[in-house]
């Protein structure tokens, strides 16, 4: 049997008919009768009818016997894609016509396998899939998973992310029973190549290598356990500020009241801590130096109220007591005025003394003066010269060397004499005295309700690492870039479903360290160590 074309003349025109037709033998002739007239080639291309067909063919045709295939975690990504229904997840926000082609949720799970089984750029998935045994596995046959139907997939996908977000996290939870008490949320940023003309979604911002360059905002929200429950791209030059803001009103719609919301000094601000509180939302947030919290430590507490705080992070358990990081902490009550409202608001902050933070920033101001000190010498060599003949020269020098850090500390005056220019600067070391104090204090705000302590709370908050761990999974093992595309729909929805393939691979973590008592997880993969930052001592 076989597909015959027959063309048709119809006056000055023709056209190609498909046939299906049947080969048999009669009176020992071969003979051909034609069982369907499958219609005109041209416009069962355009209804997507011909690409059901092949579709319906290429599912009924099994690997040949003996056909071996690389099976690896391909059991385990399935196990896990099976019992998140992520499948029927995305097809029931991307309803699609035509069950024997491919629908848009098995391209979505056929991409989130190739993440966790063989990650990679999005680069020839067809012959991954040729190679491993997706079609065994997931049904999925690798002819079908073009470049053309991956980009038709991603497109269809982009619309629906955040209701495909929010039904996976809510699946975690209820299926897997993760805990969505407490989210850690972090933004990162995915620096891209290239030139995006046009582009709302790739922008140019600042990253954490104190550049700008063309990025992509990524949001991740981690629970204790470290799975990142929620993943979502913003534009690259959005601010940190609404990417937040945005992720805490989804989080607060989808989960039940009561949520806590752990989170680093983007979002120290007072305006987003008043924000949260009336919206129902739990914090502990570090606060910025521009909400004047270290006046409020010298007034409300001051270092002779600060009382030793319990705590060994991970990383310095091993070490001698002596040799361990210190802290000293003390709770306030924090009360504001909300901007929005006019109405106060009453928090409470732990103010945290850090030995390791306090040594590292007296350290890096150390740095500073001596370098600036340097600079300005280097400039008095100069004095006369062809760079610094008159006064408004070294004074534009000296602005460029004396930045915002060093305001104060040192003390530099650029005058003239005899129509010359002349530097002087000297430390002031009253200033330098008085910075001193603030070295190594930082505050932690939070609204929760009941007693608390500086340890309970520094020890929620230092498990801000496990968004971190999320960020650097997604780049390194994930491989999230390279991102071979130039549609903002299509690289939004890439960097959705990689999000997903992220939440099942700490899924996936999770249920290993529960399987495994401590002792044997420490043996097999001390990096599979429970994920807890430290201890109380």
């Amino acid at each position: 049997m076989y597909v015959k074309r027959a063309t048709v003349r119809r006056g000055e025109h023709s056209y190609v008919y498909l046939r299906l037709v049947e080969a048999y033998r009669q009176d020992g002739k071969v003979r051909h009768r034609v069982i369907a007239n499958l219609g005109r080639e041209d416009e069962l291309k355009a209804s997507g009818q011909l690409d059901q067909l092949a579709a319906s063919f290429a599912r009924l045709d099994p690997p040949p016997w003996g056909t071996r295939r690389d099976v690896g975690s391909l059991l385990l990504v399935r196990h896990y894609l099976q019992r998140l229904g992520l499948v029927k997840i995305i097809d029931d926000a991307v309803p699609q016509r035509g069950r024997a082609q491919l629908t848009h949720g098995e391209v979505v799970a056929a991409l989130v396998a190739n993440r966790l089984s063989a990650p990679a750029p999005l680069y020839d998935v067809a012959g991954w899939a040729s190679s491993a045994a997706v079609h065994e596995l997931l049904d999925t046959p690798a002819m079908l998973l073009g470049d053309d139907r991956l980009g038709r997939a991603l497109e269809a996908f982009a619309p629906v992310a955040e209701t495909v977000r929010g039904a996976v996290m809510l699946t975690a939870i209820d299926t897997f029973g993760a805990d969505a008490a407490r989210l850690h949320l972090d933004l990162t940023t995915l620096t891209v190549a290239g030139h995006y003309p046009g582009s709302d979604l790739i922008g140019r911002g600042w990253n954490s290598s104190r550049q700008i360059q063309r990025q992509v905002r990524v949001l991740a929200a981690s629970n204790n356990t470290g799975v990142p429950l929620y993943v979502r791209p913003h534009p690259g030059n959005a601010a940190e500020l609404t990417c937040l803001g945005q992720a805490m009103d989804d989080l607060a719609t989808l989960l039940p009241p009561g949520l806590l919301i752990v989170a680093d000094s983007a979002l120290g601000h007072i305006k987003n801590l008043c924000e949260a509180d009336r919206a129902g939302l739990r914090f502990i947030v570090a606060l910025r130096a521009s909400t004047g919290f270290f006046d409020r430590f010298r007034t409300d507490a001051g270092h002779q109220a600060l009382r030793p705080v319990q705590y060994v992070s991970r990383r310095e358990q091993h070490l001698p007591p002596d040799q361990r990081t210190r802290y000293r902490g003390a709770l306030r009550d924090f009360a504001v005025t909300d901007p929005e409202t006019g109405a106060e608001r009453r928090f409470r902050v732990a103010y945290i003394w850090s030995s390791e933070e306090a040594r590292s920033v007296a350290q890096a101001r150390q740095r500073a003066l001596t370098k600036a000190e340097a600079d300005l010498a280097r400039v008095h060599r100069g004095l006369g010269g062809q760079h610094y003949k008159t006064h408004e020269q070294v004074q534009a020098r000296v602005n460029r060397i004396v930045g915002p850090n060093l305001h104060g500390l040192l003390t530099v005056t650029a005058d003239e004499h005899d129509a010359k220019p002349t530097l002087t600067w000297q430390r002031d070391h009253a200033a330098i005295a008085t910075a001193a104090q603030h070295d190594g204090i930082y505050a932690l705000a939070t609204n929760l309700p009941g007693r608390l302590t500086p340890s309970s709370v520094l020890s929620l908050y230092k498990d801000q690492h496990l968004v971190e761990l999320a960020h650097r999974a997604n780049k390194s093992v994930l491989n999230v870039r390279p991102i071979f595309l130039h549609n903002d729909d299509r690289i939004a929805a890439l960097i959705s479903i990689v999000g997903l393939a992220l939440l099942i691979y700490g899924l996936i973590e999770t249920d290993l360290r529960q399987a495994l008592d401590p002792d044997q997880l420490a043996r097999t993969s001390p990096e599979l160590d429970p994920p807890q930052c430290g201890k109380r001592g």
